[in-house]
């Protein structure tokens, strides 16, 4: 799905006017080729985990899309998991490059999930926010989502170690 993405207010201006560059943004099935494309999204601990959502897609148990622009690089990636809710997917990982946030990248990602959840028979999506990330929270309000309750998470980072934070968890019917 090709989607038009950007956002006016947050483009420089040119000659005391403001830019309206549009960039188009194709979301499509994560490859196994794409990982080395995703070095940006998270240290090698992330992309581990990303690869671990190949046998989950090909087990249909799981989507996983990436954002790609017309001379293929990936500027986004986020997935749904279908296992841990009846009806719902779990949408995660979600990731804009960080020189194309603000742009309206993730509202499109987040959109193509949905429909691909709906298409599915889902009737809600769910995801969580770290506290201290309010950028992510207000979009996810802004698309719809409201507060569900709160969650304790953890993922592994690089050392062995383990990261573990308090989430948000938000909901939204389809």
């Amino acid at each position: 799905m090709l989607c038009r993405c950007w956002n006016i207010e947050q483009l420089p201006s040119v000659y005391g006017r403001i830019a309206d560059v549009p960039i188009d943004v194709t979301f499509r099935d994560l490859e196994p080729s794409d990982l080395a494309d995703l070095d940006w999204s998270g240290g090698a601990e992330h992309l581990t985990s990303i690869a671990g959502m190949l046998p989950l897609m090909v087990a249909d148990e799981a989507e996983y899309v990436v954002g790609e622009l017309p001379n293929g690089r990936l500027v986004a990636a986020g997935g749904a998991d279908l296992r841990p809710v009846p009806d719902a997917g779990v949408l995660w990982q979600l990731a804009v490059h960080p020189l194309l946030q603000g742009l309206g990248i993730g509202t499109s990602m987040v959109a193509a999930l949905e429909r691909r959840l709906r298409a599915r028979g889902c009737t809600q999506a769910r995801l969580s926010v770290e506290h201290d990330n309010p950028d992510a929270a207000r979009l996810y309000r802004r698309l719809g989502y409201s507060e569900y309750g709160s969650a304790v998470e953890s993922w592994p980072v690089s050392g062995g170690r383990r990261y573990v934070t308090v989430t948000t968890v938000l909901r939204k019917a389809l």
